[in-house]
């Protein structure tokens, strides 16, 4: 008798080690795993990063490259970009694409817009054909504070696998997260495919 209860006992220690080494290692190697994956992302962070920074650099010298002596924004000449209006007023730089540019997949576009034309550092950008068919939308990224009323550089790549022909649309919108048609713009430049 005292010896079947110490068998189950021992069976019992014996168990509760295993399982306790098992959650031991497992817990070590998920571990791990985060690490190793937050090691990743921090990389790709530092990458970005480092391509806005290319991006600014490289818009600031476009920028600088054009003005006149005064150095006004206003005097920019198209060698750099186009200066547009949106419907309501606002001045937007956009360098790439040019108006009635033909353009392809992927399509970079990078400009400047007031930062608070952006919600977070976002803004909507989208692609449409002739006909008004949306082709490729996505976010527009600001490279600087989204929460000034200066120019900031932005960047955008649509990537699209449809082969449209004829004109179409490129159209900038501030990000309007409160949904009110009265908070709402707009800038459309003609493209050609």
């Amino acid at each position: 008798m005292i010896g079947n209860i110490l068998n189950k006992t021992i069976y019992i220690v014996v168990s509760l080690a295993v399982v306790i080494a098992g959650a031991y290692i497992t817990y070590n190697w998920q571990h791990s795993k985060v690490n190793t994956l937050n090691s990743k992302i921090n990389q790709l962070n530092s990458q970005v990063s480092g391509l806005n920074t290319q991006i600014v650099d490289l818009t600031n010298q476009l920028k600088n490259s054009c003005q006149t002596s005064n150095n006004a924004v206003d005097n920019i000449i198209n060698c750099a970009g186009y200066s547009y209006t949106s419907l309501k007023g606002v001045k937007i730089l956009v360098f790439t694409p040019a108006k009635d540019a033909k353009v392809s997949s992927p399509l970079a576009v990078v400009g400047e817009v007031p930062g608070n034309w952006s919600f977070e550092a976002n803004f909507p950008i989208r692609l449409f054909d002739s006909a008004g068919k949306e082709i490729a939308g996505g976010p527009a990224h600001v490279l600087g504070d989204w929460m000034t009323t200066n120019l900031v550089p932005f960047s955008a790549q649509l990537t699209y696998s449809s082969s449209p022909t004829g004109t179409g649309m490129l159209v900038l919108y501030n990000d309007n997260p409160s949904g009110l048609t009265q908070n709402a713009d707009s800038l459309s430049i003609p493209i050609k495919f």
